[in-house]
């Protein structure tokens, strides 16, 4: 019986965290279960006892992330706490998500495991927490790959620009099925426990004086980018690519040292770059995979029962949820950066092809430059394939 209502308990909680977080970006907490874009069947999710089987089915319920169901009873098998590492402010829809998330696994544990947020880079920064969660610096960390050079090149497939990757709900779908088919995939994640793997909504142009609407205007610009194949996209527009982790742009911009950066929308105003950036670009060139990583030897420890519980409200469940997050913080962002009196500009079908054809030659010579027994090749048509699809 115990074990029986063990399980409900966790199909619950997995159903209620898509659905009480699918308006997180809304900071008022009211749920808006739209459910997943696109009218295509989303793919098989990773092997989890309690984990639903597609999106559809959490997107309806109504219910509030971290609500145990009366009278859940769970074995007291022992307390755990784990650090949990973010750059993003502890206020980001990020954030608010992984709070719902860690209450929601606090409460299907009857407060047996608990996990502690630290954003803003205060426990690990973004470009050291990978390091940190694998020799146990920290327990569980959100990794974006860009800041990883040459470790996760299959799942930075998403990240190639304007190759079709440009919503999130999407991208998660496409990794999650590539994940599932690849093993040179799975072996990317190899020295972590996954817990979550999902893409950003598109990347953007922002500029603090002059807008970008062609090729031309990106001649001579010193432009903030994630590391990745966008700096050699950029570098063949005419542009000179800057690394630099987000909390570093707004005072790069301020002393003049870049023109602008590429960056998602809420990520914008997380950081509050409306302040100093004036025009925005209409042309979402990619999404960038985030992952959610846990020490494998902090994992090792838990009992399967509590195992169980976290698998069934993570993987590609959690994952989904957390690019609903995403998603739904885009248009809350774009109203926050008009409001501040950013303008927003689109780019003609002409400057489009001519965008397209520099990004087009780096996707393919990312392709010729994969190693291994893979045909890269293939591999990107099945991920280009998988967007349309899922779109």
């Amino acid at each position: 019986m115990k074990k029986k209502l063990f399980i409900l308990v966790t199909l619950v909680l997995a159903v209620s965290l898509c659905a009480g977080l699918a308006g997180c970006g809304d900071k008022s907490g009211t749920p808006d279960n739209s459910g997943s874009s696109g009218g295509q069947s989303s793919p098989a999710a990773p092997a989890s006892p309690a984990s639903p089987a597609s999106p559809a089915s959490s997107a309806n319920t109504g219910s509030n992330a971290g609500t145990a169901p009366a009278g859940n009873a769970v074995e007291d098998l022992g307390n755990f706490e784990f650090s949990l590492s973010l750059h993003d402010p502890i206020t980001s829809p990020n954030a608010v998500y992984f709070q719902q998330w860690a209450d929601a696994i606090s409460a299907a544990t009857d407060g047996h495991v608990k996990i502690t947020l630290y954003g803003s880079s205060t426990l690990a920064a973004a470009t050291d927490v990978a390091d940190m969660v694998k020799d146990g610096g920290c327990d569980i960390g959100w990794l974006y790959t860009s800041y990883y050079a040459g470790q996760f090149p299959l799942t930075e497939v998403i990240n190639l620009p304007m190759q079709g990757f440009g919503d999130p709900l999407v991208s998660t779908k496409v990794l999650w099925d590539l994940y599932n088919e690849y093993d040179e995939v799975k072996a990317e994640w190899g020295a972590f426990k996954l817990l979550m793997l999902y893409g950003n909504p598109g990347m953007i142009f922002a500029s603090a004086k002059s807008p970008i609407t062609s090729v031309a205007d990106l001649a001579g610009l010193s432009l903030r980018c994630p590391a990745g194949a966008i700096t050699e996209v950029l570098t063949a527009w005419g542009a000179n690519p800057i690394t630099m982790p987000p909390p570093d742009i707004y005072q790069a911009i301020e002393k003049n040292n870049i023109s602008g950066y590429i960056f998602e929308p809420s990520g914008i105003t997380n950081f509050s770059l409306e302040e100093v950036t004036k025009y925005y670009t209409d042309l979402p060139m990619y999404d960038g995979p985030f992952g959610l990583i846990m020490n494998k030897t902090a994992w090792d420890k838990l009992p399967a029962q509590y195992q169980q519980i976290i698998d069934g409200l993570s993987g590609f469940t959690g994952s989904l949820g957390a690019a609903q997050c995403f998603a739904d913080a885009v248009e809350i962002a774009r109203g926050t950066i008009t409001a501040a009196g950013g303008e927003f500009v689109t780019v003609s079908s002409a400057a489009l092809a001519e965008f397209q054809i520099e990004a087009d030659k780096v996707a393919g010579g990312w392709a010729g430059g994969i190693g291994g027994s893979i045909d890269a090749a293939g591999y990107l048509a099945k991920a280009k394939s998988l967007a349309a699809q899922y779109s």
